[in-house]
């Protein structure tokens, strides 16, 4: 599968089903950024931060807009949408809906995701949720 295959995949396959064995020789462990901070992290870390995702919003979704990669980069710009049925990051459910756009970029070694950066509009995800 190719770079663009594999981050599809990252979203169509575990994002959205939360379905990740086809995505282990991909996905071993990987630096991820987000809003200013810097984990390390893994595929079993992963599947969890999906999965309390999937917990808090119901019909939580990534819509994959348009992927570019090259050499060992590969950018995506997405949407994700859901309605907040279950508590997340210490809200109460609002059972409101939320849209929010997302770029990713991944780094690669070979054919594994080393470095995934999130860039998302984190304003409109708070007024969504009424914060």
């Amino acid at each position: 599968m190719d770079r663009a295959g594999i981050v599809r995949a990252v979203f169509d396959q575990g994002w959205n089903e939360q379905r990740f064995d086809a995505l282990a020789p991909a996905l071993g462990t990987f630096e991820l950024h987000v809003g200013g901070q810097h984990r390390t992290t893994d595929l079993a870390e992963l599947e969890a931060i999906v999965g309390a995702w999937h917990e808090a919003f119901a019909e939580l979704r990534f819509d994959v807009h348009a992927v570019t990669a090259s050499d060992d980069v590969a950018a995506v710009r997405a949407t994700l949408r859901g309605t907040h049925r279950g508590a997340w990051q210490g809200l109460e459910p609002t059972g409101r809906s939320i849209e929010v756009e997302h770029m990713f970029f991944f780094r690669f070694d070979g054919p594994r995701i080393t470095h995934v950066w999130e860039l998302l509009d984190r304003p409109a995800l708070d007024a969504q949720l009424g914060r």
